[in-house]
């Protein structure tokens, strides 16, 4: 494809420090049924400022039958990559995803067809989550969410509860994304920090907004998930990006009280799987106890800095009243 035709889909990938793993990727988008004159890929190179660029370096000599494009974003931050790439993309529609992900041959068939049959805003794939080197506790349900959504539709369906779409499977309308804002740069993965929610966030957004995501259930990919993080450390820092993060989201949309889960019942729960797990010798309730008191500690903490900060937020969705949201300390 020459730079002066315009693709129907950009694929857009931020990278850091996955030189090899970006490369796997390349590889598995030049096998998909999509024609390769219909899509090109913006990978966006979000390492450390420095004269050696190994992202840049390892893509230069590769040899795709679709264009593929290398740019450079020095804020860090998985969200300012994957808004570096969108502002950039040529094509009307924008598919996300990350270096590790493993496609299926259909998968960004099977996204854009959805997209345009349905004529919504965005449409998420389906993720499969593989742990290659096995896990380091077993994992409750709780647990396995951190990594991905665990239940998924078997037909296309709208994105709301209990479905939620995943970053690095997701297809939407590039213009609708650039008028309703991108996606914010205070959630997401950032170095070492464990923030997330940044694609929960845009989708919330844009339904508020009026604009309709489904889930394409055939558009598949896969996600390997590696035993460190499976252990107690990793479960402990993701529940703490993951409180704090959700504390933010109330500043840009109103958060549904299910996706909270930080009230009086939810610390009583989690106390108790944290004391039955050690008195039982229950390594993997322990572990979800303590994944869930450090959320709901830092989701408090958060809230109570942002408050004294004067950031108002945003009242909560307007649900039918369960104990969790009467009980919710909001």
């Amino acid at each position: 494809m020459s730079q002066t035709e315009s693709p129907q889909v950009s694929v857009v990938v931020s990278a850091c420090g996955n030189t090899r793993k970006i490369r796997k990727l390349l590889d598995a988008l030049a096998q998909q049924t999509l024609p390769t004159a219909q899509f090109e890929a913006v990978v966006v190179d979000n390492d450390r400022p420095g004269p050696i660029r190994p992202i840049q370096d390892a893509i230069r000599d590769g040899n795709w039958p679709f264009t593929v494009r290398v740019l450079y974003e020095p804020t860090p931050g998985l969200s300012a990559g994957r808004n570096r790439g969108i502002c950039a993309a040529r094509g009307p529609y924008v598919a996300i995803t990350d270096p590790d992900i493993t496609p299926d041959p259909d998968w960004l068939q099977a996204l854009l067809a959805a997209i345009e049959e349905e004529q919504v805003f965005a449409v998420g794939g389906r993720t499969t989550v593989e742990y290659p080197g096995g896990q380091a506790v077993t994992l409750t349900q709780s647990l396995r969410e951190c990594h991905g959504a665990v239940d998924w539709p078997n037909r296309r369906e709208v994105a709301v509860w209990p479905y939620w779409v995943t970053g690095c499977n997701l297809l939407f309308h590039r213009q609708t994304a650039l008028d309703i804002g991108l996606f914010r740069t205070d959630l997401g993965r950032r170095g070492r920090w464990m923030g997330d929610c940044e694609d929960l966030e845009f989708i919330d957004r844009a339904r508020q907004a009026g604009h309709t995501t489904l889930i394409e259930p055939d558009a598949l990919v896969s996600h390997p998930v590696y035993r460190r993080e499976t252990t107690l450390p990793y479960f402990l820092r993701q529940g703490a990006g993951h409180g704090v993060c959700v504390a933010r989201m109330h500043l840009s949309v109103r958060v549904e009280p299910a996706a909270i889960q930080a009230g009086r019942a939810a610390l009583h729960g989690a106390c108790i799987n944290l004391a039955a797990g050690w008195t039982f010798l229950d390594r993997s309730r322990a572990v979800e106890g303590a994944r869930d008191l450090a959320r709901i500690g830092a989701y408090h903490l958060e809230r109570t800095r942002l408050r004294l900060r004067g950031r108002r937020p945003i009242a909560l969705a307007q649900l039918p009243a369960t104990k969790e949201t009467t009980d919710s300390w909001t």
